[in-house]
């Protein structure tokens, strides 16, 4: 694959990713469809099929990108899909074993801090179960 293909196709991707979380974040991922998400990234339905095999597969890829941004810390939260997608993760992690476990690996991970979004990741941890270091006298790990 040629390298101006090679970048079209990553930023097709990235494209898609980020419609995919505006789209999943609004709608939710039950009512979010993939032709909304294509649509919305400007590309047809076929795009999203070209780089991923399956809607579980683009499912899949948003949740990396949100872990991503998860364990970034604060600033990379304030996004405006943040939080209601993190809600809808958290949603489908009660329901699905497997993504409750990648979900609670995600939150132990990700630094809780003082901000609305940390202190949510940081319920969730404790509703999910994911181990938490407690904070010690000065704040940080014990």
């Amino acid at each position: 694959m040629g390298i101006v293909r090679s970048k079209r196709k990553a930023e097709t991707k990235s494209l898609l990713i980020e419609a995919g979380l505006q789209v999943f974040a609004e709608r939710g991922i039950e009512l979010g469809s993939l032709d909304e998400v294509a649509q919305t990234a400007g590309f047809t339905k076929g795009a999203i099929y070209r780089q991923f095999p399956s809607k579980s597969a683009f499912l899949l890829a948003l949740f990396e990108q949100y872990a991503a941004v998860a364990r970034s810390g604060a600033g990379a939260r304030q996004a405006a899909w943040f939080a209601p997608l993190t809600l809808q993760f958290a949603a489908h992690a009660m329901r699905d074993p497997l993504l409750r476990r990648r979900f609670a690996v995600v939150l132990a991970d990700a630094p809780e801090g003082t901000t609305a979004e940390g202190q949510l990741l940081g319920a969730l941890a404790r509703l999910l179960g994911a181990s938490r270091e407690p904070p010690g006298p000065s704040g940080g790990p014990g």
